[in-house]
């Protein structure tokens, strides 16, 4: 960072003043400070071990005498310069060197790998020493090992600080710095160069250069030092030049081998099912909105996220092509993502780079690669820019500006913060007329500004009050408070809220038949689909419940589910659901209650809620996939199916969520409910008469719902006041296909008292009725 500006805090002032002006920093640390006693040798002999065959034995030249070394990297030659860490040298990872012996042969040291020294991860060779360096000299020293570094946290709106010139220029804003210098580049020339043709709007710029006769091999120590700082492998000196002015300016860029290219670059649009290989040794197939950096015949790159295998450099290239181009970031984003590939260049487009700054980093480049591997740039520039990205203009206004930031702060310190943020602009009376520049996509909107003045001048510095809000009269909406009151009344009958995750892998859902709402790029195979029902999360819960020892479950959700929508824009389309579960023991918390949940638990909490609303469900057995079909029903409002209700298959139970007791569910949507709901009306009876109670034992087939016995009795006269099942009884005395089913009736009026025989003659339509659908009186 000392390269680009003078740094005027010291590190821990740095670190403080980063955290209250600009981002939070995760770490900071002295990197290499404990490697010692390292110096510069030169090979002079090498001899193979007399015992061992895989040793060699090298005579290394240290300045001041010559020791034996030896080692097991068979790449080390004559005249080879290494880093030799003699007797009692400290390596990065604390080892302290001493001599050893090697069957008789004693070992004065050892000669260094780029790992052992702390600089890069590379470990499978000695490291070759290629700079201007004389033997003897103290390693440490002259290439400058220890060091700091700072690692900060770059949120998505700072694409600017994925650079070292956007950290200093960033560093001179916060008045942690001065002197800010720019980057040494060469100046090109742009004019009719190698050609280049854009054909898909996602590439808004494309800059290309021809170099050649260069000559490819390893880079210089400075540089790999630095790409190892910042994680960056070192390949070879072309690529990492690439990746090193990517770092100064976060612009990526990309070499291609120019004889592997058919004269030409073509940007374009993927086709649907292309494939395409890049470097990274895998085979891609597209989904069709990628761009393509191509020749015309072959695929060169995915563009703006990795190379292709093909067209890469290598220890043969002689020329090159230089690309530095602009991507749209959201078509970046959305390549990067369907193809699960997060790559430097990929992680800075997707945020957005300068668009305005090709010709610095393409003169930066040009002028690194001149003085590091030679080469000559061939004729001109070609620079394909049908659109130019203008700079962005936005009023900031004064009053604005002091209501927002709740102070009021002099125009010369405002301006004073404008100039430190590199803005151009100019005062008008009421504010400033500010041209954002194109390094910072984020600065869209005048809060934006805001924002930027307030942070350079320190909230720290503003001071704390209350603020003034006016007395504004606010409610809930409808449906918020019609899920409220649902939530009371679950909560009454004895349920727990639960909130689970929305996303589930195919095997547990169970009850869907079509998945058709998969995730383009799920966090892992559990997570592939949206899910269209609340249940499967619920059983997930009470599954977690049950399997720690607490096997009385009662849960409930109301959250949104997701189903298929093509005329939709996001193709899904939203409801909102209750869903609940019950497990185990009736009421836990009574030890003389030994009942346990049954289907008519749920049903009566179901009923709890509908009646809240003045509303009557209709039930109708279900054929539904992983419920009991004995217990278990479809749910419909006002001929409308809302949901359904039952026993989970025993099997589903035991092997998705290892419970092995009895499961009862249910589900319904609460929009169809909430469309179609009452308000509860107040209902005067009268009870100056008696009533006349009459239970009744029906013998009833098994394939007649209970749905059609209530539907007589309520039609047989207004006499009679209410009804329900008294008794269920299957087993001796009763024929397999029948069913014992007894129903207590209450017989009123509201005007007289009842004789028996005006009771007689509505029990005598009743049963006539129910004759007709072979249902009879059990005989005792």
């Amino acid at each position: 960072m000392k390269e680009y500006i003078k740094i005027t805090k010291d590190t821990q002032e740095l670190v403080k003043e980063l955290k209250l002006h600009t981002t939070d920093v995760e770490t900071y640390e002295v990197i290499r400070d404990k490697v010692s006693n390292i110096v510069v040798g030169q090979i002079t002999n090498i001899e193979q071990h007399p015992e061992i065959d895989n040793l060699l034995i090298c005579k290394v030249d240290i300045g001041k005498c010559k020791i034996n070394l030896v080692t097991a990297d068979p790449t080390v030659k004559l005249g080879d310069k290494v880093p030799v860490a003699l007797p009692g040298a400290v390596l990065n990872d604390g080892t302290i060197i001493e001599e050893k012996s090697f069957k008789g042969i004693i070992s004065q040291g050892m000669m260094c790998s780029l790992k052992e020294l702390g600089i890069s991860e590379e470990a499978e060779k000695i490291y070759k020493i290629i700079d201007n360096v004389e033997i003897g000299t103290d390693f440490v020293d002259f290439f400058e090992l220890t060091d700091e570094i700072i690692d900060l946290e770059i949120l998505p709106n700072r694409p600017d600080l994925l650079s070292y010139l956007g950290v200093a220029k960033e560093l001179q804003a916060i008045g942690c710095g001065e002197d800010f210098k720019m980057i040494d580049y060469t100046q090109i020339k742009k004019g009719k160069g190698f050609p280049v043709e854009i054909q898909y709007n996602k590439c808004k710029r494309y800059m290309a250069i021809v170099v050649k006769n260069i000559e490819v091999g390893p880079s210089p120590l400075w540089l790999i030092k630095k790409l190892g700082s910042a994680g960056i492998r070192s390949i070879n000196n072309i690529v990492d030049i690439t990746n090193y002015v990517m770092l100064e300016t976060g612009h990526p860029i990309h070499a291609f081998d120019l004889d592997l290219i058919e004269g030409q670059i073509i940007v374009r649009k993927a086709f649907k099912g292309e494939k395409v290989l890049l470097l990274d040794g895998k085979e891609y197939i597209m989904m069709g909105e990628e761009t393509l950096i191509t020749d015309g015949k072959n695929i060169l790159a995915l563009g703006g996220i990795m190379g292709g295998e093909l067209s890469g450099i290598n220890e043969n290239t002689k020329s090159i092509l230089l690309e530095v181009a602009y991507f749209d970031p959201i078509n970046i984003r959305l390549s990067s993502s369907y193809h699960k590939i997060v790559s430097d260049s990929s992680y800075r487009f997707e945020r957005g780079v300068d668009p305005n700054d090709a010709e610095i980093v393409m003169g930066r480049l040009i002028k690194l690669i001149s003085e590091l591997v030679g080469g000559e740039v061939d004729t001109f520039a070609t620079d394909v820019y049908p659109e130019e990205i203008p700079e962005l203009k936005i009023l900031l206004r004064r009053k604005y500006l002091e209501n927002r930031l709740g102070i009021s702060i002099e125009e010369k310190t405002v301006s004073e913060i404008l100039k430190r943020l590199n803005y151009k602009f100019y005062s008008l009376p009421d504010g400033w007329n500010i041209s954002v520049p194109t390094n910072r996509p984020d600065i869209t909107q005048e809060i934006d500004l805001v924002e930027e003045v307030g942070r350079i001048y320190g909230y720290s510095n503003i001071p704390s009050r209350f603020p003034f809000i006016k007395g504004l009269i606010g409610s809930r909406g409808e449906f918020v408070s019609f899920k409220e009151r649902i939530t009371d009344i679950m909560l009454s009958n004895g349920y727990h809220e639960a909130k689970t995750f929305p996303l589930n892998s195919a095997k547990r859902m169970w009850m869907d038949e079509n998945l058709d709402l998969k995730i383009i790029n799920p966090l892992s195979s559990e997570y592939e689909y949206i899910s269209s029902k609340l249940i499967y999360g619920i059983l997930e819960s009470a599954s977690f419940n049950y399997r720690n020892q607490n096997k009385d479950i009662k849960l409930f959700e109301i959250d949104k589910v997701f189903m298929k929508d093509d005329n939709s824009p996001t193709g899904a389309k939203e409801f909102t659901n209750l869903a609940f579960v019950a497990i185990g023991r009736e009421n836990d918390e009574d030890f003389t209650d030994k009942r346990s949940v049954s289907f008519y638990t749920v049903k009566g909490s179901l009923e709890n809620v509908v009646s809240e609303f003045n509303l009557k469900l209709d039930y109708k057995r279900s054929s539904l996939q992983g419920l009991m079909n004995s217990q278990s029903a479809d749910i419909y409002l006002n001929k409308e199916k809302i949901g359904y209700i039952g026993l989970l298959d025993l099997e589903i139970a035991e092997n998705l969520y290892e419970i092995k007791d009895p499961i009862y569910i249910c589900e319904i949507n609460l929009d169809f409910l909430f469309s179609n709901k009452k308000e509860s009306q107040k209902m005067i009876r009268r009870f100056d008469f008696p009533a006349i109670k009459r239970e009744y034992a029906f013998l009833v087939p098994m394939d007649v719902e209970f749905k059609e016995i209530s539907q007589i009795i309520e039609n047989a006269g207004e006499i009679i006041e209410q009804y329900k099942i008294f008794d269920v009884y299957k087993g001796k005395n009763i024929s397999p296909n029948h069913i014992s089913i007894t129903v207590s009736v209450v017989y009123r009026s509201q005007f007289k008292t009842l004789t028996d025989e005006e009771v007689n003659d509505i029990e005598r339509h009743i049963l006539e009725q129910l004759k007709g659908k072979k249902i009879t009186l059990r005989e005792k």
